[in-house]
């Protein structure tokens, strides 16, 4: 171990300004005698009991010492019973006790002496494409507030969906020793989750899975499935697919289920009317254009998420297309401004809040040592008026909508 005379090595922080570097809390607590003073033990120990520095009026420390002092008990007592998931319970009666006089004093715990002391820093680390996206937003509003709910704090790093951002952003949360990640941007055959196993880190999957660890995600291949099967049973027969990104789960499961639905009517593959794309509503604008004004242009169109069917709406706006009438979309994962537009969008609805809960309660788990599972979430379709109008009969046969 080192001594406390002996430089420490920094973990710097990238683009974290005003996160302290671990050699700042090695130097803040090696200029605090008073800490070994009082105990007189380790280095570590001593860290690990000790909280708050001194302020402008040089108040002395407030350590877990003097709270076990003034409550009367033993110092590892009011560890436990300051700490929201002990090890060992305490009695309710002791843990008011305690809490109170931590308060009164001005108690304030230290996470990086926590973090010595237990080897965890209770944060979780959460790794998604983009913040803009509103599905995203939401799944992250749930990791966080259960996070907290179970005594934990995370930190969001948002990648653009590029490797190279994922590497740097997984490096700088390992950095951090947060205790287990979610990772929401894994592609299939990714070697960044592959480093993560090799690592030996405790990590769980959100939305994109690869089919050998936990994830937690929506079964898309029946929600595609559902989708074009809802624009077969409104009479269309060329029904174009803007897959979105290539090589995730997602639009792998989603493609699937749009061609298993084809099938089930008789309706071949055409490739020509399936389309790679990005995300946004430009990219929606671009397949929509290339889509429409074709020969043989498809009379609906299913698209992987709901900013690219707005897109679309749009292109076929420009174009003088009326939606649903001309042309029929269906979206993916059912947002607050798809139901708003000036022609409701019909989407399927996936259980974003749920799938965001349940990746954290298992990631939890995980690092308590407790076992989990993956859990697949079943999507509906919201049928609104962008795929209302009924082009002709229904290709499967029956007139369900």
């Amino acid at each position: 171990m080192h001594g406390l005379g002996a430089p420490r090595p920094a973990i710097h922080l990238a683009n974290e300004p005003g996160y302290p570097t671990v050699t700042a809390e090695w130097e803040r607590i090696h200029q605090d005698k008073s800490m070994i003073v009082r105990l007189g033990k380790g280095t570590t120990e001593s860290m690990a009991t000790t909280a708050n520095t001194p302020g402008q009026h040089g108040q002395s420390h407030v350590t877990l010492q003097s709270i076990a002092e003034q409550a009367n008990v033993h110092v590892s007592t009011v560890s436990r019973a300051l700490d929201p998931n002990p090890t060992r319970p305490v009695s309710a009666e002791t843990v008011e006790k305690v809490r109170a006089i931590a308060r009164k004093l001005g108690y304030d715990p230290n996470p990086w002496a926590r973090s010595l002391r237990t080897n965890r820093t209770r944060t979780l680390g959460l790794v998604i494409p983009r913040l803009v996206d509103n599905v995203l937003t939401v799944i992250f509003e749930a990791a966080e507030s259960t996070a907290l709910r179970l005594g934990y704090q995370a930190i969001t790093v948002s990648t653009g969906d590029d490797p190279a951002r994922t590497r740097n952003g997984l490096r700088v949360l390992r950095e951090r020793r947060v205790d287990g990640l979610i990772v929401a941007t894994a592609h299939l055959n990714d070697p960044t989750i592959d480093d993560l196993t090799e690592r030996n880190m405790a990590f769980v999957l959100l939305n994109r899975g690869n089919g050998t660890h936990p994830c937690y995600r929506a079964d898309d291949e029946l929600g595609a499935y559902l989708a074009t099967r809802h624009l077969l049973e409104r009479g269309h027969h060329r029904i174009a697919h803007v897959a979105g990104i290539r090589g995730t789960s997602t639009a792998a499961d989603r493609r699937a289920g749009y061609l298993r639905a084809l099938n089930s009517a008789g309706i071949a593959e055409d490739g020509s009317l399936i389309l790679d794309s990005e995300l946004g509503i430009d990219s929606g604008i671009e397949s929509g254009r290339a889509l429409l004004t074709r020969a043989g242009a498809p009379t609906a169109i299913f698209a992987a998420n709901d900013y690219i069917a707005i897109g679309l709406m749009a292109a076929a706006r420009d174009l003088g297309l009326r939606v649903p009438e001309d042309v029929a979309i269906v979206g993916y994962n059912d947002t607050r401004i798809g139901e708003a537009l000036w022609v409701p969008l019909t989407s399927v609805s996936i259980p974003l809040t749920a799938m965001g809960t349940r990746a954290v309660e298992s990631l939890i788990d995980l690092i308590e040592g407790r076992p989990i599972e993956s859990e697949v979430f079943t999507p509906q379709l919201r049928v609104r008026a962008s795929s209302e109008y009924r082009r002709g009969p229904s290709l499967l046969g029956d007139s369900r909508s």
